[in-house]
């Protein structure tokens, strides 16, 4: 194997690997104005914030009735698995990567705040069951992103160190997560977060596109589609 390839990688989900703004922030309109009776988030502020966070954080700052909670969490549940078919796509060169990734025999993980349910949808929507050797969500966790828990369950899981691991990830959070787990970290920013705020966290390495992360791993790349 290559020197400079990664003993293992990574990944966040949303904005990362997947293209799923516009269905998260449109969920977020429907229960919200359901629920609350006005849609939020409206600020860029906020939408980059609310987007990022699991439900089961995010909600409860919307409300201090359970059942408002939970009104919004299976709300906004029941509108993304409707919607998901539609809206939510893998971005260039996922797919690409990831089986490259997996071809030199390099373990790829996610580890992401979403629930085990609509990431459950999302992977079939993008054809992207079995790419994954270990795959920790929101609900395996005790705490979300940038607390390095996730990173280190799946770090663990694989049997991998962090000093020759890698994150990687189109936010602050993700960064910050696997520098406190202790990997090299590789922002994205054709995601839900621009390039300064992923800077921000000063990630080892800054890309517009997943496919520049084969460069700087000595990687090769195939033209496989991402729809396939």
């Amino acid at each position: 194997m290559n020197q400079d390839l990664p003993q293992a990688v990574l990944f966040d989900w949303d904005g990362t690997l997947i293209d799923s703004g516009d269905i998260l922030l449109q969920c977020w309109h429907l229960v919200t104005t359901e629920v609350l009776g006005a849609p939020f988030p409206i600020t860029e502020t906020d939408r980059r914030k609310f987007l990022s966070m699991r439900g089961s954080d995010s909600f409860p700052l919307l409300s201090d009735d359970p059942a408002v909670v939970a009104r919004l969490d299976s709300g906004f549940t029941d509108a993304y698995l409707e919607l998901a078919s539609i809206h939510v796509r893998p971005h260039a060169t996922s797919h690409t990567l990831l089986r490259a990734l997996r071809s030199q025999g390099i373990p790829v993980g996610l580890v992401t705040s979403k629930t085990q349910q609509r990431l459950n949808c999302d992977l079939d929507v993008c054809h992207m069951n079995g790419l994954f050797d270990v795959i920790v969500t929101g609900d395996d966790v005790a705490t979300a992103k940038p607390d390095p828990e996730g990173v280190n369950a799946a770090l663990a899981s694989l049997g991998a160190s962090a000093e020759a691991s890698w994150m990687v990830g189109d936010g602050p959070v993700d960064v910050r997560a696997g520098q406190a787990g202790g990997l090299r970290t590789a922002g994205v920013s054709h995601g839900l977060h621009s390039a300064e705020e992923i800077l921000s966290a000063n990630p080892d390495v800054l890309v517009s596109d997943l496919g520049e992360l084969a460069a700087v791993w000595g990687l090769g790349l195939s033209q496989t589609s991402d729809n396939s």
